[in-house]
């Protein structure tokens, strides 16, 4: 049945905390998703520390199209990873330096600024009637950044990147500009791919602080972090973003490691300034509306991107981030914490691989996607931040354990399935 027939109000109903588990496993659904969410949003390309000189280049994807990130003359450029002539992709590697790509296939070349410079035959096959400038690789129609995040959009309708973020970006500033210099990526970009549909684990990361516990009990056990206190919050931002913590830290350790204990001091210099802000540092665990999430705790700093490959196949992105002026000493704590949690063989990445795998593999069944989700935790209980925490702070706050910021997020993307 196409995505346009199913009555995805009946199925998608935040307001009673209802979700249909079709929209999770349901081809054209995910079809419609490509067209209506990937195709119109602004996504997370990756971050200008990737890009140090010209014509540096990597590889990512925006939705399930491939696209090259380029900086050509100075400027941040993106692309779609497809040659004009047959489609085959003009790059094949994840990350390099080149001033040209060319096509496999049949040898059309293009410059990292997407011009199509070189055809061969051009004399013999084409008599020269060619217009090449109309050939050039399809570049996306907006691209900006924010604090060194590149995000880009297909489309030229779209408003401003500042207006997309809206309220978040005063909680991004946060974790991404609290130290001169704002922040870089460190390390290469760990990709897998895991048998779960894309926003399950978007939604995850959004505000499901109620699985720690239970789903990562094992790695508490260990003492490599601490138990939960169940006592924090979640923050939902109009337009599907969100984050949520506990107080104190997420993700502190039983003994506090030379890294929390600097971050504790950098916390401490923010607080003296008494930004109303300042008490959510670290920020937590958080996305962007559709699918990039980030964990910004007291171990590590990261981003994850979570690429539909299909409504049951997702390719994982994900990416380590320390402040430029973290001492040198710090540094290699950031990154083996980070690769003892996250990636591939990471301890709470297995764990939660294996539940979101379970979880998409029981929607094989007739009687099982026929079913709702249930996403009422603290339904009706939530508050304006600004009551909750004082100071002008935007947003919509519920408790540690609230599913507040999972329902604005599936409000927003029933809006942009249905949207004309």
């Amino acid at each position: 049945m196409e995505a346009s027939r199913i009555d995805l109000r009946a199925l998608v109903r935040p307001e009673k905390g209802l979700i249909g588990k079709t929209i999770f496993s349901d081809e054209d659904v995910y079809r419609r998703e490509l067209q209506q969410v990937f195709a119109r949003c602004w996504l997370y390309l990756g971050h200008e520390s990737q890009l140090p000189q010209e014509h540096d280049f990597f590889t990512t994807y925006m939705g399930a199209d491939t696209v090259i990130v380029t900086r050509s003359d100075g400027k941040i450029r993106a692309f779609l990873n497809a040659c004009t002539h047959r489609g085959m992709k003009v790059c094949r590697t994840d990350r390099g330096n080149a001033a040209d790509f060319t096509c496999p296939y049949h040898g059309w070349c293009f410059s990292s600024s997407g011009d199509l410079v070189g055809v061969p035959g051009m004399r013999e096959a084409y008599n020269h009637q060619l217009d090449t400038k109309q050939w050039g690789l399809r570049e996306v129609a907006q691209l900006d950044t924010f604090h060194g995040l590149i995000f880009a959009t297909w489309s030229a309708d779209a408003p401003s990147l500042a207006t997309y973020l809206g309220d978040m970006s005063c909680y991004l500033d946060r974790m991404l500009n609290r130290m001169e210099g704002g922040v870089e990526m460190i390390g290469a970009v760990q990709k897998w791919e895991m048998p779960v549909n894309w926003k399950l684990i978007a939604e995850n990361f959004l505000g499901d602080s109620y699985h720690v516990g239970t789903t990562h009990g094992s790695v508490v056990d260990i003492g490599f972090r601490k138990r939960p206190k169940k006592d924090g919050y979640q923050i939902s931002i109009r337009g599907g973003h969100g984050f949520g913590s506990e107080l104190g830290g997420f993700g502190a350790s039983a003994e506090p490691t030379p890294y929390e204990a600097y971050l504790n001091t950098v916390r401490s210099k923010l607080t003296a300034a008494r930004n109303p802000v300042d008490q959510f540092i670290p920020l937590g665990h958080g996305t962007i509306f559709p699918n990039m999430s980030f964990l910004d705790g007291v171990k590590f700093r990261m981003i994850r991107m979570s690429h539909p490959r299909g409504p049951g196949m997702t390719e994982s992105h994900t990416m380590c981030f320390v402040d430029k002026a973290l001492p040198e000493h710090l540094r290699d704590e950031v990154r083996r914490s980070f690769i003892l949690a996250f990636g591939p063989s990471g301890m709470f990445e297995v764990e939660d691989g294996e539940v979101w795998g379970e979880v998409c593999d029981g929607l094989r069944g007739h009687v099982a996607s026929s079913m709702d989700f249930n996403y009422q935790m603290g339904l009706g209980q939530d508050v304006p931040v600004s009551e909750k925490f004082g100071g002008d702070l935007p947003g919509r706050a519920g408790w540690y354990w609230s599913e507040v910021n999972q329902r604005e997020y599936y409000r927003r993307w029933l809006e942009l399935m249905e949207a004309k």
